[in-house]
């Protein structure tokens, strides 16, 4: 695949992508350029924040409640987890448990425990255990590359 970069001195930007045949890296691209656009709002102490995908290390479901945390925030959002799965997918995010859905593009290492579980470390020192259910989708995902292929 050929890059072509071109600075310009005014206008509007633009991003040109052609293709031949939808390819799944092509596809992965796309998801990556829409995460980086979308905007995500999530409440904390009363106030409003606007996030992006990239922010989030992981959104987390308690008592019926979703959570996205962040480096700073643990934002309240206004979704469900199954719904943060469906937007964010194709984006690096995976479904680790059953409450939990995980930025993968912030896990650094990963480490096999007991019970075919995964413990992975995410780049804020913190760990994420994946359940065993998810774990073998997770191993396939970390082959292709860290994307869901849908």
């Amino acid at each position: 695949m050929k890059l072509t970069l071109q600075q310009i001195a005014n206008g509007e930007e633009e991003i040109v992508l052609r293709y031949r045949k939808m390819t799944p890296e092509i596809s992965r691209l796309i998801a990556r350029m829409n995460q980086e656009t979308m905007t995500l709002f999530g409440k904390y102490e009363e106030e409003q924040y606007c996030i992006s995908p990239g922010e989030i290390y992981y959104f987390e479901s308690v008592d019926e409640r979703l959570f996205a945390y962040t480096k700073t925030h643990a934002l309240q959002m206004a979704m469900t987890l199954v719904e943060a799965e469906n937007l964010l997918s194709e984006s690096g995010f995976f479904r680790c448990n059953k409450s939990m859905v995980l930025n993968v593009d912030r896990v650094i290492a990963v480490k096999s425990e007991m019970g075919n579980r995964i413990n992975a470390t995410l780049d804020n020192g913190e760990h994420v255990m994946i359940s065993r259910h998810y774990a073998r989708a997770f191993r396939e995902l970390l082959q292709r590359g860290g994307r869901n292929d849908a």
